[in-house]
């Protein structure tokens, strides 16, 4: 097996962890847009904030993302004793992936606005997932996949590392693209674009897992492409889910639909987060060897 430095012999001193920390800071920069889609919703609601259309202020909250990724991420990397090479090539590169690939092809090819809408829920989470799904993440995967696996992943969370960035390349995309195509209000753009991020970095961590585990365990050769249907399923789910909340009215709820997006986000980060941290205390049990936490 592979020396990834992730364990250290027991009988050496107390050694800093290397690697600047994966979730501590994607829930800061996850809990900022939040905090600021909050605010432009009470604002808004309260007649602070017009709540008309807003180039420059939904522009502004679609590239906060960036911004907190750059600050709370890219900035602390540079500092890490062994610092992850290319995260920002991954990001702009997922980003040119989605406007000349993902955008054309689900709006020319696949176009599921116009025949999904009216079928039923099981079959709606099928189409969604083996058009829309299966293409998004199959882009984030290829992103990763063939530019920095395996050379890059030295522990189970660089998987994470790197498809969240790829992920959110994807989504400023999809944000940026709303902004200047679809004219919403602001209320409107915020709630999306919120979304947007929180689904696909949450989808798009579980591409990681399924490289990261690829790159340092030993799984079979099924791994990958049930990594894939996984990942494009939870796409689908959510897709047919948030067409059942606008054509029932909950998507007009925004408070309440804001709290189920966060749920849902968080509960697929804490399961990764769990199963990462008890894959890694097996390796360090079965090798005899002190974890660097």
């Amino acid at each position: 097996m592979r020396d990834f430095q992730l364990l250290a012999p027991s009988e050496e001193g107390e050694e800093p962890f290397p690697y600047r920390r994966v979730w501590r800071p994607l829930t800061i920069e996850l809990g900022l847009l939040a905090a600021a889609v909050l605010f432009i919703l009470f604002t808004t609601r309260l007649g602070i904030i017009g709540d008309s259309y807003s180039r420059s202020l939904s522009g502004g909250l679609a590239l906060l993302p960036i911004a907190g990724y750059w600050f709370f991420s890219i900035r602390r990397e540079r500092l890490a004793p062994e610092p992850r090479q290319g995260l920002t090539a991954i990001l702009f590169l997922s980003m040119v992936m989605a406007n000349g690939i993902a955008v054309p092809a689900i709006s020319e090819i696949f176009t599921p606005e116009r025949w999904l809408p009216g079928a039923g829920f099981f079959n709606r989470i099928l189409g969604y997932a083996f058009t829309v799904g299966i293409l998004s993440e199959f882009i984030k995967y290829a992103v990763v996949r063939y530019t920095l696996w395996p050379s890059r992943f030295r522990i189970r969370l660089d998987g994470i590392a790197y498809s969240t960035a790829a992920a959110l390349g994807f989504a400023t995309v999809l944000n940026l693209r709303l902004v200047f195509y679809d004219e919403l209000t602001l209320s409107s753009a915020a709630i999306n674009i919120l979304t947007n991020v929180y689904i696909h970095i949450a989808i798009g961590a579980v591409i990681g897992y399924f490289l990261g585990e690829l790159a340092i365990g030993n799984p079979s050769a099924v791994w990958l492409p049930t990594g894939l249907v996984v990942a494009a399923m939870l796409s689908g789910i959510h897709f047919a889910f948030r067409g059942i909340a606008i054509s029932s009215g909950l998507g007009s709820r925004a408070i309440g639909g804001l709290f189920l997006v966060i749920g849902i986000t968080a509960a697929i980060l804490g399961i990764l987060s769990f199963i990462i941290e008890s894959a890694d205390a097996r390796m360090a049990d079965k090798l005899g060897v002190r974890r660097i936490r």
